[in-house]
């Protein structure tokens, strides 16, 4: 068994016949490799006795540290409470402090409470429960000799809570000395993961402990720093050298770090500024503006969007003359022009950008073909407006659009002029 082994078991018919997928596992593995542990295992198991007491034999067997999601529910299905009694071989008790806290729950959100919720207070005697504000499913942790349980609920919002605040930091002591290490993901748009890694080649060098690792996030891409250090503060401190290399070597392409999505920072930037903005749009459905609020508190700079499908909308709520969409067709750069500067007047922003373009499979011509899309933003200094050519699926090009079109945003009010293509 390796010192730092970690595996993961989910617990859940709802998850081993696919009608839920997943996601924790995907959430878990990437944070236990960010703590410095080494995932051995994913294991889905059904809502029975003999499956889950197999699979927590065998997880002690290779992993000093388990993390079990999901079956702490008040149901009859939900039993991987008794089940981690009798794997550890104790009875299970009461705790009356955690019903307690389980009804006071249910009166702050005014909802009876069943008798079946006083399962989630009992627990196996020995463990040390994990409070969870966010519902009604506290968790809890047991050991035996140097192999470390913790069970978690199965709702993603109350898991991950709860792996941030109580797991993470009991791991965090379990670490060896020299075994520490930092972990960072950039989110960078504009450049291709190719060129990314071709211009960042050698950006660690001299650095000992750090690799760089690279992955898409369509249409995002991803840089992951590991850094290896006999503390956690030489680990953060080779880290943050290498970021600042990075940050410095690709500029205005680096967005932020990963939890921090384009619509977020875009967001961020449009409220310091104290700027609002309007979308228009065509082919990309209204997918912009629902990105763009997406984001908690986008009321603060958002003022509306516009979907102007038709012709006749684009010239009844934006004001784009026909004999404008006659000659140019509604799929070009006057039209894109005359959307934006529409939405801008119409919605009375500082901002107004907007989306024409053929999203496909259908409609394309060899002038125009599908994948064709005019982006435009109007400001108070001007209109700029790039023509794009996407390639792909329908849901390709209107996603591509869409995050083009937060790029202009961001570069705009960074003072920043994008030239319309990727480096």
């Amino acid at each position: 068994m390796e010192t730092l082994a970690a595996e993961i078991i989910a617990i859940g018919n709802e998850v081993l016949n696919g009608e839920i997928v997943n996601g924790n596992a995907a959430y878990l593995s990437s944070r236990l490799d960010d703590a410095g542990w080494r995932v051995v295992r994913h294991t889905v198991v059904a809502d029975v006795e003999a499956d889950i007491l197999q699979a927590f034999r065998e997880a002690e067997s290779r992993a000093r540290v388990a993390i079990v999601t999901g079956g702490l529910g008040p149901t009859r299905d939900d039993i991987t409470s008794a089940c981690a009694a009798r794997f550890f071989g104790v009875e299970r008790r009461l705790d009356e402090a955690v019903l307690a806290g389980i009804q006071a729950f249910f009166e702050r959100v005014h909802y009876p409470m069943t008798e079946n919720n006083r399962n989630q207070a009992m627990f196996p005697e020995g463990a040390v429960v994990l409070p969870n504000p966010l519902g009604t499913a506290p968790g809890f942790r047991m050991a035996r000799a140097d192999r470390h349980f913790f069970f978690m609920p199965g709702v993603p919002r109350e898991m991950k809570r709860m792996m941030e605040h109580e797991v993470l930091p009991f791991l965090e002591g379990l670490l060896p000395p020299g075994s520490h290490q930092s972990t960072v993901l950039l989110r960078v748009f504009g450049i291709g993961e190719s060129r990314l890694d071709e211009r960042l080649s050698d950006a660690a060098a001299g650095v000992p402990g750090v690799t760089l690792g690279f992955r898409a996030d369509f249409p995002e891409n991803l840089i992951r720093i590991v850094a290896e250090g006999t503390s956690a503060d030489e680990a953060q401190e080779r880290r943050d050298g290498v970021r600042a290399e990075i940050e410095a070597r690709l500029g205005d392409l680096v967005i932020g770090e990963s939890d921090r999505r384009i619509e977020a920072v875009v967001g961020e930037l449009l409220r310091e500024r104290k700027l609002r903005l309007a979308t228009a749009e065509s082919c990309s459905g209204g997918l912009l503006a629902h990105r763009l609020t997406n984001v908690a508190g986008s009321s603060d700079y958002f003022e509306r969007g516009m979907v102007v499908y038709s012709n006749e909308a684009k010239a009844a709520e934006l004001g784009v003359a026909e004999a404008l969409l006659e000659a140019h067709g509604a799929v070009s750069e006057p039209v894109a022009i005359a959307m934006a500067e529409g939405v801008r007047r119409a919605a009375g922003v500082d901002l107004g950008i907007a989306i024409t373009g053929i999203a496909g499979p259908a409609g394309g011509t060899e002038e125009k073909p599908v994948g064709l899309v005019f982006i435009a933003l109007a400001t108070a200094e001007g209109t700029r407006a790039h023509r794009l050519q996407f390639f792909g699926d329908r849901e390709h090009i209107k996603n591509w659009s869409a995050a083009i079109a937060l790029n202009m945003i961001r570069m705009h009010v960074l003072g920043l002029e994008w030239a319309g293509r990727f480096r």
